[in-house]
This record gives structure tokens, sequence and C-alpha cells, in this order.
């Protein structure tokens, strides 16, 4: 009886220290990142007030963890929401630089493409240097294919005398296949340089054939449906 009662008086201090040591032990950087994230998501603040918010929060965290793939990700929230400066006039002077550091510190980055993605936080005479940019130290094959949409983007699908967009061009002949959401960089580039005629979405006609996934990402087709009320809402997220 003796004998248990002192194992048990040694072995309790143990178990103490074990607990402390679980409740102390931090979380990792990524895991911290997603309960970042997903704090602002769920916030009931409005939109610049949640901005206002959490920006100390997510550039406390990117200082924090510097060097590390949930600090670029970090950063990327930081440019995407710069959105919420622009009625101050500081919205393009603030996303440039996050993006230039970025791009600097995260040439490996998997998540540069994002920065094609928030083109709207920058101003226009520096999309094309930045995207060139992104092209350039990129490494990732869908980085590469998203600078060249971004830059495809900022002039006309078609040149004057009729030849395509060279970045189009070069996203059929090298990033075809490459995958972009629901669909690929090949077929963005095909629908923007041979875009339905206006003749063919006359009332009475039938509707041009839609191809992709449905909500449980089964392959669909809108002819599928043929003969069945359907319709089409055709929408965006910023």
């Amino acid at each position: 009886m003796c004998t248990r009662i002192i194992l048990a008086v040694l072995l309790l201090p143990v178990l103490a220290l074990g607990a402390i040591g679980q409740e102390s032990t931090p979380k990792a950087p990524a895991q911290e990142l997603e309960a970042l994230l997903a704090e602002h998501g769920a916030t009931e603040l409005g939109r610049v007030e949640a901005y206002n918010a959490f920006r100390p929060r997510f550039k406390a965290f990117a200082k924090e963890h510097r060097g590390t793939e949930p600090e670029a990700r970090a950063i990327l929230w930081l440019v995407q929401n710069s959105w919420w400066l622009r009625s101050e006039g500081k919205m393009e002077s603030t996303s440039l630089p996050l993006a230039e550091d970025l791009l600097a510190r995260h040439p490996k980055s998997r998540h540069l493409g994002l920065l094609i993605e928030y083109q709207y936080v920058f101003a226009k005479k520096d999309k094309a240097p930045l995207f060139e940019k992104v092209y350039g130290v990129a490494s990732d094959k869908s980085v590469k294919a998203a600078a060249q949409f971004g830059l495809a983007r900022l002039q006309s699908a078609r040149l004057e005398d009729g030849s395509p967009n060279p970045h189009y061009a070069l996203l059929l002949k090298s990033y075809a296949d490459t995958p972009w959401r629901a669909t690929t960089f090949g077929a963005i580039a095909d629908a923007y340089l041979n875009p339905l005629k206006p003749g063919d979405l006359q009332v009475g006609k039938s509707a041009p054939e839609i191809a992709g996934v449905d909500e449980n990402g089964k392959p669909m087709k809108l002819s599928s449906f043929r003969g069945r009320v359907v319709l089409l809402d055709f929408w965006g997220e910023w």
C-alpha cells in the first residue's frame, strides 16, 4: 500500500508537467494562419472595420513567421485587402510594395498567381511590369500561366492585323493543360480568341454548348438538359 502511494506521488508531478507541456505547445504557422483567416471570415464587423481590426494581426503574423509559406499567404491577404484603402487614396501605394517584397523573398511560392487575381488593387501602369516580374521569377507552372493570362488581359484578344494576342498564343502553346479552377488556361485562351458571334446568341437560336462540372464535381453539359427549362446564372465574387 505504501509503495503504491509513493508511486502515485511521484507520478503526479510528471503528469502535471505533461499537461502543462500540451497546453503550451504553440500551433504550427500554417494552423495559426488558418485560425486567423477563419476568425476574419466569421467576424461580424463591416468589411472596412474588419480590415482595420485584422490588418495589424496579419502584419504581426507575417513578421513573426518571416521566410515561411504561411508568411507569403499572410502578405497576399494584406495585398488583397488593401482594396479597403482605396477611398483614402492609399490602395495602390500599399499593394505594390507588398507584392514586390513578396516576389523578392518568395519566388517559389505556389500562391503567387493570386497577385494576378488581385490585379484590381494595382495601378494600371504597374500591372504589366508586375506580371512580367511574376512570370520571370516564378518556378511553378500554374503561376507562370497565371502571369501570362494577366498580361493577355491587358491587351485586346487579337491584334490589329487579326493575329492572336501573343500571351494567349503562349497559353495555348505551353500552358493549355494547366488547370485553373474548374477549367484550364488553354480553354480560357481559346474562349478569348474565338468568342461566340452575336448572331449565335439571338432569341430562338439553340443555346451554345456549355461544358463544365456540377456542384458534385461531375462532368456536365448544357445539351444534356435539352427539353427542360434551364436557368443560367452568371455571377462573380470579389
